[in-house]
């Protein structure tokens, strides 16, 4: 019988400790919080920005989702507690998916209020980055009758771009990677705020941690592909002579056919060809699916899709060449050839500052090779 007892009264007491464990922990109820979804940090001076928070609603029966809040501080943590100030409920920054910072701020730099954001336990490097086209207050507090929380529409909205289309990853951990990185330099989306909604209209280049300059969604597909990632459809146009032996001659001649095709799969291969001259060779070979061409074409001869990969190869590369020379115009490497070169030189003890003068210099081959797999629908 006592054999029994002891394991019974070691349960007891194990249980007693948990409950009184339990008991001392500071609980968090959800109704009395104002939990955070999204920030935007807009310059106004040297030392102050103006910090504006996106809150799920905690009020009950309150007809909108969201409750936006903002103040002036000179720090991340000044911020928070002026805008707690606001608020019947605790601010908490548990569930920021979004941070955005304004196109001037930008163009100062950014890398100190990142840093400060990952040295808060309630941030993750997961967190999405992007630059907005005027103030962040405007984008985040504006009106919008089919988006109930803007905090979460721009969240799904990036990683869509990100998953399926032309925009890079823009998580904290990228930022940062690319940043303390001497041969590669960070890249972010561009917002734009829209009368009824908010646009992916381009990315922010940057050197070092502020914005040199934009390219738009044609350009962003080149970079996503430079980076050895997947991007989705891609338009060219082709000048109508080239194509002329498979082309019918209904259609009424603007100079130009239009070709719309999706990437299927690609490759990426840079690699140095010289350290002294300074020279790098950039490969892509695609495999892709058309989905249109603004003309009548003659699949059914045999040399006329080796011509159509020839032609659509001639033009990303044509494109590609001319990013790379405004890349290196800017003075931003985010594709990371630095980062190659760092790699393939022995003891290079390449810096930022120095790549900085190299990366300009540089001269940079490029070539796209295309191969259609499937013809797909052409209308």
């Amino acid at each position: 019988m006592r054999s029994l007892l002891k394991p019974m009264f070691r349960v007891v007491g194990v249980l007693s400790v948990l409950a009184l464990l339990v008991g001392c922990v500071q609980s968090s109820v959800l109704e009395k919080l104002g939990i955070s979804v999204a920030i935007g940090f807009d310059v106004l001076s040297e030392e102050k920005f103006n910090v504006t928070s996106v809150l799920t609603n905690p009020e009950p029966g309150a007809k909108k989702k969201t409750k936006i809040v903002s103040g002036i501080a000179s720090s991340t943590k000044g911020a928070r507690i002026n805008n707690n100030q606001q608020l019947a409920h605790t601010l908490v920054n548990g569930q920021v998916r979004v941070v955005v910072f304004d196109d001037k701020l930008a163009k100062q730099g950014i890398t100190y209020i990142v840093e400060n954001l990952t040295r808060d336990p309630f941030f993750g490097d997961m967190i999405f980055l992007a630059v907005s086209e005027g103030p962040s207050h405007e984008l985040l507090a504006g009106s919008y009758e089919q988006i109930p929380n803007i905090g979460t529409y721009l969240y799904e909205m990036l990683q869509q771009h990100i998953q399926d289309d032309w925009v890079p990853s823009c998580t904290v951990h990228d930022y940062r990677s690319a940043f303390y990185s001497a041969g590669q330099d960070p890249v972010l989306p561009m917002l734009r705020k829209l009368p009824n909604g908010v646009e992916v209209f381009g990315l922010a280049l940057l050197q070092n941690d502020r914005v040199v300059g934009t390219i738009g969604p044609g350009e962003g597909y080149l970079l996503k592909l430079l980076l050895g990632k997947l991007a989705s459809l891609k338009e060219i146009k082709i000048d109508r002579d080239e194509l002329r032996p498979y082309l019918h001659e209904n259609r009424k001649e603007d100079g130009h056919v239009r070709v719309v095709f999706a990437n299927l799969g690609s490759k990426k291969h840079i690699r140095l060809l010289s350290a002294s001259p300074l020279k790098f060779q950039a490969n892509l070979r695609i495999n892709v699916e058309l989905h249109e061409i603004t003309d009548e074409y003659d699949f059914s001869k045999p040399q006329a899709s080796k011509l159509l990969q020839q032609k659509i190869g001639e033009a990303l590369t044509k494109e590609t060449e001319a990013l790379i020379k405004k890349l290196q115009r800017l003075g931003s490497d985010p594709i990371g050839f630095g980062e190659v070169y760092r790699s393939s030189v022995r003891h290079s003890k390449l810096t930022a500052d120095k790549w900085k003068k190299m990366f300009p210099e540089a001269s940079i081959q490029s070539h796209v090779e295309v191969n259609i797999v499937r013809t797909g629908t052409i209308e």
